[in-house]
């Protein structure tokens, strides 16, 4: 029974590789990203994203929930983690989108497999061996050798280089802690998650092999980069999953994008389930993070928490983000697109001045 379970399973992955478009290999010049999708649900907004035309979509993180089912948590199996994935794989209009569409993407705290899941995790080689096949990584790319799933790619030419950088928040991710106050006393202080930062010299939330690869990938030229993480970098303060419970991470993230004397730098993000872009004057550098969250599902509450970063937004519906270059002009605008298609904001600047003050 267990062979034909695995021969099923490789026949799926095989039909499902062919039916996905392939990740484009020249210049770039529009991006779409997204997070949060409860893979039981419809998702319409599949059909939105085709219509703007992408040439790629940057999935965030939580392309499936495989730890619960909306109302309830459990503690996830491999079969469990394969019968999810395989879930959304039935869907027509993922499938859809997955046909004209390429996509590159990493993961969150849901499809890694557990809800504050971290180095911890007893499946995390199980779950990285699944999501790498659900999203089609060659039998020998590095993601399969190595431990974890960051990632990253350049596409274009000189002088319209895009540089993709997936990062993995979860496989080396150090436990959390946790913050034992009542519900009533963090209303009162304008908070909504259950997290303190953790101030510890060796908390991390990339690990050494990861900080090492991303340090030597600022190093290759390129234009623009945009850094994928699944949980928010800038805002800090909703006590949520986000770099803000690791803050010496933080600055050391923000210590190398400062750095970058070349590239135009820019964060995409997810998990928080709306949208908004947070700017932040780090040292000399404006940094900016783009939001966007969630494609079946929102979240009012999270919205209200105060950012002080706040640029643009929130957007509290059905969303997907959207990077569009302008390689003549050398601009870039950042759009949060609605259910509708309708632009609920945007910012546009030159690559240039990204990250000027």
């Amino acid at each position: 029974m267990k062979k034909l379970i695995f021969i099923w399973f490789i026949i799926f992955y095989l039909l499902n590789a062919m039916e996905s478009k392939e990740i484009p290999t020249g210049t770039i010049s529009s991006i779409a990203f997204g997070s949060c999708a409860k893979h039981w649900q419809y998702q319409p907004i599949w059909k939105t994203v085709i219509s703007t035309k992408p040439d790629l979509f940057l999935y965030v993180g939580d392309a499936v929930y495989a730890d619960n089912d909306g109302k309830t948590a459990w503690q996830v199996s491999k079969k469990q983690l394969l019968g999810e994935w395989n879930r959304l794989a039935d869907k027509p209009e993922f499938q859809e989108v997955r046909k004209q569409v390429p996509f590159m993407a990493t993961w969150d705290n849901h499809d890694y497999g557990t809800h504050a899941g971290g180095s911890e995790f007893t499946l995390k080689r199980e779950s990285q061996e699944a999501f790498l096949n659900f999203f089609n990584e060659p039998e020998n790319s590095l993601r399969r050798k190595s431990e974890g799933i960051y990632d990253e790619k350049i596409f274009g030419d000189v002088g319209k280089r895009v540089q993709i950088i997936l990062l993995d928040t979860r496989f080396f991710k150090s436990k959390p802690i946790k913050d034992t106050r009542t519900k009533k006393e963090k209303q009162m202080l304008g908070i909504v998650g259950n997290y303190l930062p953790n101030r510890e010299s060796n908390a991390t939330l990339l690990g050494t092999k990861q900080w090492t690869w991303l340090e030597e990938a600022f190093k290759k030229p390129a234009e623009l980069r945009l850094i994928v993480s699944s949980t928010q970098v800038v805002a800090d303060q909703k006590a949520m999953d986000e770099w803000g419970n690791y803050p010496n991470e933080r600055e050391r993230l923000l210590n190398l994008i400062e750095k970058e004397e070349d590239a135009a730098v820019l964060i995409l993000s997810g998990n928080v389930h709306f949208s908004e872009i947070s700017s932040y004057t780090f040292k000399d550098k404006k940094i900016l993070d783009f939001t966007s969250s969630g494609l079946t599902h929102i979240n009012r509450s999270y919205a209200t928490i105060k950012n002080e970063y706040l640029l643009k937004g929130p957007f509290v519906e059905l969303n997907f983000g959207l990077v569009d270059i302008d390689w003549d002009r050398g601009t870039i605008e950042l759009k949060a697109v609605g259910l509708d298609g309708k632009i609920a904001y945007k910012y546009k600047t030159e690559i240039k001045k990204l990250n000027k003050k």
